[in-house]
């Protein structure tokens, strides 16, 4: 390696470096892996280096520094704090919230939906109290030629990138959501059924986790 890298994380696309040091910082998305799936973690690395071009410019998303030989991604890197680890912080939710939606909805005017926003991981709090939108590697990209499933999947997307700022501001307390913000919360099918197994799994492990404490008190009596 020509510059020193360190090992951030490690995904479905492959592992994702940090190169350089100081202002020089660049983060390295490689594609690991032999055969079909390299192949395929490559593609992917290509489908999400296409979404960053249309990016380019868009306040609150790293800029895309190209590819290499080999396949790997280069982003600029973004300096912040996993939103799942300092939300609590937050100075500012109002002025936060407000600076992502506007980011979400640039980003689908862009003609890319990111699709996996319900991961907080890929939001980061930069040191001044803005959004940072990270990882494209599931994005949808609008097309003119991809008919009506592209048109479908894309608007999908869309509304799942806006059901997960709406989950994030109102900490999934839906009976709260103001009635500016409830036109931009629109759960599809897929959400709906998961939120209705979460709260079935939720009720039925905190009945067991009674049971086991009445259990254990007994044992003690």
């Amino acid at each position: 390696m020509a510059q020193a890298e360190r090992f951030l994380s490690r995904g479905y696309q492959g592992v994702v470096w940090l190169r350089g040091t100081g202002a020089d910082r660049v983060v390295v998305k490689q594609a690991m892996g032999r055969g079909l799936v390299l192949w395929l973690r490559r593609a992917m690395l290509r489908r999400e280096y296409a979404a960053y071009q249309r990016l380019d410019g868009v306040p609150g998303v790293p800029r895309c520094l190209g590819m290499e030989a080999d396949g790997s991604l280069l982003l600029e890197f973004a300096e912040g704090e996993p939103y799942r680890e300092t939300a609590a912080a937050l100075a500012d939710r109002a002025r936060f919230f407000r600076e992502l939606l506007r980011c979400i909805l640039a980003v689908h005017a862009a003609g890319v939906a990111h699709a996996d926003l319900k991961r907080r991981g890929n939001i980061l709090i930069s040191p001044d109290g803005s959004p940072v939108l990270l990882d494209f590697g599931s994005a949808i990209l609008q097309s003119q030629r991809g008919g009506w499933l592209n048109g479908l999947m894309f608007r999908q997307a869309c509304r799942m990138d806006l059901n997960a700022w709406v989950k994030l501001k109102y900490r999934r307390r839906y009976d709260l959501i103001a009635e500016e913000d409830r036109a931009r919360y629109h759960p599809t099918r897929v959400e709906a059924v998961a939120r209705s197994v979460r709260r079935l799994w939720r009720k039925l492990s905190g009945r067991q986790m009674r049971k086991a404490r009445r259990r254990n008190r007994n044992r003690h009596q």
